[in-house]
């Protein structure tokens, strides 16, 4: 490893669990089911796009493919967006390794349609459409995540660190497919630095973050570059949920300067 690469016992002590990403208990997760019955029963209307057929990429978070945000790009499609999937189909591999995954969906998106690309993820994905805003300013029109980690990255529960750590030791010993020493090695650090970065000025960027999220403390949610919007919602269920919905369409319809924070 080079020098000045992130290890395991020299991160912050507050990694490890300690009150500063203190997050609400994890059982709360189970709303997730009753967030989805709402939705069916009080659905938002998509928003608009700028022009028909705009391109959006919906991005999964941490062990997720596409299929686990099917209904929010279906949502988006029926209001005239150009929706795509990423290519994720597991989401389980190192940062690095799925962060290229997104990254050339993103260039083939602009490529193909000739316009910048509106970017919409959960979790680890809100984190690797900032990076990739940072990383292709020209190609990203706007960045809305959703219970994302930006300012950082191990601003989770302490039972997810573990079990982060615990697959970079069966990399370690082979039985994995995660690059070893991840997430402390310089593949993942790159991709931390990025998200970490500030984002490109004048980026019409939303962080949506609840503070009763099981799994991300919404204070790692707070990035200055961002507005900022709170709702009440399990972490899982971000992604059909009815208040989380009206915050994207907000998001997606309104041209708010960043960096002004407001409940919702």
């Amino acid at each position: 490893m080079s020098e000045g690469a992130w290890q395991p016992f020299r991160t912050p002590l507050h990694y490890l669990g300690l009150p500063r990403s203190v997050t609400p208990p994890i059982w709360r997760e189970r709303r997730a089911g009753a967030e989805l019955a709402a939705l069916r029963a009080a659905r938002p209307a998509p928003p608009t796009p700028p022009e028909p057929g705009a391109p959006v990429l919906v991005v999964p978070g941490f062990a997720a493919g596409d299929d686990r945000v099917a209904l929010l790009r279906d949502w988006l499609r029926e209001g005239g967006w150009d929706a795509r999937p990423t290519g994720l189909t597991d989401g389980r591999r190192c940062s690095s390794r799925d962060l290229a995954v997104v990254e050339a969906a993103l260039v083939r998106l602009h490529t193909e349609t000739g316009r910048p690309v509106t970017l919409v993820g959960h979790s680890r994905g809100g984190m690797f459409a900032k990076a990739l805003a940072v990383r292709h300013p020209r190609r990203v029109r706007a960045l809305v995540t959703l219970g994302s980690p930006l300012t950082d990255p191990f601003g989770i529960h302490l039972a997810v660190r573990l079990l982060t750590m615990w697959m970079a030791t069966m990399t370690r010993l082979g039985r994995r497919d995660w690059v070893r020493n991840c997430p402390f090695g310089d593949c993942c650090r790159e991709v931390h630095d990025d998200v970490l970065a500030a984002a490109p000025p004048g980026l019409p960027f939303t962080s949506i973050a609840s503070r009763s999220d099981g799994i991300v403390s919404w204070h790692a949610s707070q990035d200055p570059a961002a507005r900022c919007v709170t709702v009440d919602s399990s972490h899982g269920g971000m992604v059909a949920h009815p208040g989380v919905w009206a915050a994207i369409a907000d998001a997606l319809t309104t041209s708010d300067a960043p960096g002004r924070s407001r409940a919702g």
